[in-house]
């Protein structure tokens, strides 16, 4: 009877350490919501300014030497880049140690430039910010954006919401061809909704979120969206808080944008 209680207690034990070691509980919400609760951090640090200039590029992908988007000023300046690490399982921040190559595109015929890094899951470069945070609070990751699906969360207490509202329809003369128009939208109970991106002539492709957490430590949640136009260029659109405004704290600091069409 001792051993049998004693198991008992061990066992229960057990289960309440493990129940305080998770940070956050995934479930849902009717047919419409995702909901992801996440601890956040409970002493966050004072709010910075809000970051300028920050400038991004995306790894592995070929820059077309004659395009608009083609980084001329990658070199003499400090990147970091934000990768999921494959050992552990958990996303990092990290000084970017870029290799430059150089090539020519068989089928644009154009030179391109291509700029890598070490990290094979590495997802977006970009210039350094006051309070940014090397190991972030990872609260969504690899998240479809679905138009009248809204993804909500709650972050240190507060309720925040993306969604996204549209059309989808066929173009004239084609019943096969499919072109999306979406506008995104974020709020939380505290925010009333407002539009951080739209996107027109889309096909054949997908919105969504690659990573959403807090990187600066201010306990509000920071994203990075993937936005692509279509399935031939990759647009990735990098969004940071600002504490310091009570109407629209999410905002866009930048975005890479790359095409690899012919």
């Amino acid at each position: 009877m001792k051993i049998l209680l004693f198991g008992l207690l061990f066992s229960f034990i057990s289960c309440q350490s493990k129940a305080k070691s998770t940070n956050y509980l995934l479930y849902p919400l009717a047919d419409v919501q995702d909901t992801m609760q996440l601890s956040g951090n409970k002493n966050p640090k004072k709010a910075f300014s809000f970051p300028k200039n920050v400038k991004t590029i995306l790894p592995a992908m070929p820059y077309r030497k004659e395009g608009k988007v083609y980084p001329i000023t990658v070199k003499g300046k400090d990147w970091y880049e934000i990768y999921k690490d494959t050992k552990t399982n958990q996303w990092k921040i990290r000084k970017a140690d870029l290799k430059i190559s150089y090539g020519f595109d068989e089928c644009a015929g154009v030179d391109i430039m291509t700029i890598h890094s070490k990290h094979k899951n590495s997802v977006l470069f970009f210039t350094p910010f006051d309070g940014l945070n090397q190991n972030p609070i990872t609260l969504l990751e690899d998240k479809s954006l679905i138009p009248r699906k809204e993804i909500g969360f709650i972050m240190n207490g507060n309720n925040y919401e993306l969604s996204l509202s549209g059309k989808i329809y066929n173009e004239e003369g084609n019943p096969n061809s499919e072109t999306k128009s979406f506008t995104l939208s974020f709020s939380s109970e505290k925010v009333k909704k407002y539009s951080i991106a739209v996107m027109s002539e889309r096909s054949d492709d997908t919105p969504k979120i690659i990573w959403a957490g807090d990187l600066n430590d201010d306990g509000l949640p920071d994203m990075i969206l993937d936005l692509s136009e279509d399935y031939e260029s990759r647009h990735i659109f990098f969004f940071l808080s600002d504490k310091n405004d009570k109407q629209k704290p999410l905002k866009k600091v930048g975005d890479a944008w790359v095409v690899f069409d012919c």
